[in-house]
């Protein structure tokens, strides 16, 4: 659903030069020209876009978001935006409604003023409609800037509390890899297997902070381009023991490169030729769009890491000859399956995962336990 703009306050005070508002429909295609024009800094600077529709690629988020504007009164022009989405997610161990915060950009030359403070400000407002007191959000490694001021504790400012560092490297798809055995047979997902997904995927993730709580309609109307088919389900007897989707949303949102930071800049033959002679994908040219898919949708009980292992090389097989580059995928740095990440030759992504906080959240955050937490990647 996305929510009315007009009985919500715009923070716009009177000697200001904007306006701080709720996009519309209309205000589509320049949601999308700020995002190609707002690449993300790092070792590979990156620009995360969503094409044909910025409203319908958010819909995966969930049934409610909303997408603040900043826009320049004197050229009518949107300069900066940013995401806010509820949904119901596990926190500990219980059903409850979690936000989002995302897409975070203001155009180069707007940075520096008052204007990120005043878009949290309008956040505020929208806050106030007590659909949740929580928030998570992802900053990526290389974002040094959001680093330093809006997740500093800045007065005026939600507080920002780390909740560590999220690897999310893409796992180079080079040449196939020997099958993995495990105590368990892995299949394709199927119509009939869809119930036991989504209870095992309910009651695995339930062990996680902050992971998606699922429902078998999800899977049929929700889910972009997501088909049940595009799972890989580990299953012992006649028991779903683990589960991982092979989540391709090219049709909708999509990552291109935008310039390599130094050494790569000027390295970038080198390594691409070295990449090559050990059959790993060679970087992408700059302005390309990188073909790669999400491991999404992950669940093993017990944290069995050999069974992950088997998803996992199973999933990596099946991409091999085929158009993508990488596969991405995104465990918190606690995460007991990590460690089936060394089985691949990787390209190191990362960020570091916040809980954000008004006042009311304060005190369901500092009641949060010690479980592992989880981001799906895919979806967020």
């Amino acid at each position: 659903m996305i929510a009315p703009a007009v009985p919500l306050p715009k923070v716009t005070p009177s000697k200001s030069c904007f306006a701080i508002e709720l996009a519309t429909q209309g205000d589509d295609e320049e949601l999308r020209a700020l995002l190609r024009r707002s690449p993300v800094p790092g070792p590979i600077s990156v620009s995360f876009e969503r094409e044909p529709s910025f409203f319908d690629s958010c819909r995966v988020r969930g049934d409610f978001f909303q997408v603040g504007v900043g826009r320049d009164r004197r050229t009518d022009k949107i300069v900066g935006l940013g995401t806010r989405s509820v949904t119901s997610a596990f926190l500990n161990g219980r059903p409850s409604p979690l936000g989002y915060l995302s897409d975070l950009r203001l155009d180069q030359q707007y940075r520096g003023g008052t204007l990120v403070a005043r878009g949290y400000r309008f956040l505020r407002h929208l806050h106030e409609d007590h659909r949740t007191c929580l928030y998570t959000t992802m900053i990526f490694q290389g974002n040094h800037t959001a680093l330093t001021t809006i997740a500093s504790g800045r007065a005026g400012l939600p507080q920002y509390h780390d909740m560590g560092r999220v690897h999310s490297p893409g796992i180079n798809i080079g040449r196939r890899e020997p099958t993995l055995a495990a105590n368990c047979d892995i299949l394709s997902g199927s119509e009939d297997l869809l119930p036991d997904i989504v209870e095992c995927l309910n009651r695995n993730q339930a062990r996680r902070q902050f992971a998606p709580v699922h429902a078998v309609e999800k899977f049929t109307t929700q889910w972009r381009s997501f088909r049940v088919r595009d799972f890989y389900v580990a299953v012992r007897g006649s028991r779903v023991i683990g589960v991982l989707g092979c989540w391709d949303q090219s049709s909708f949102k999509q990552t291109r490169v935008v310039g390599y930071g130094i050494p790569l800049r000027y390295g970038i033959r080198l390594a691409n030729a070295l990449r090559l002679l050990t059959g790993v994908p060679g970087y992408p040219d700059r302005e390309q769009l990188v073909a790669y898919f999400y491991i999404s949708f992950i669940a093993v009980d017990g944290d069995e890491l050999q069974t992950f292992r088997a998803l996992l090389r199973r999933a990596y097989n099946a991409a091999v000859g085929g158009p993508y580059l990488y596969a991405m995928v995104a465990l918190h740095e606690r995460d007991p399956l990590v460690p089936a990440l060394s089985d691949y030759s990787l390209t190191s992504f990362s960020g570091r995962l916040f809980a954000v906080t008004f006042a009311d959240g304060e005190k369901l955050y500092r009641s949060l336990d010690d479980r592992v937490p989880y981001v799906e990647a895919a979806i967020f």
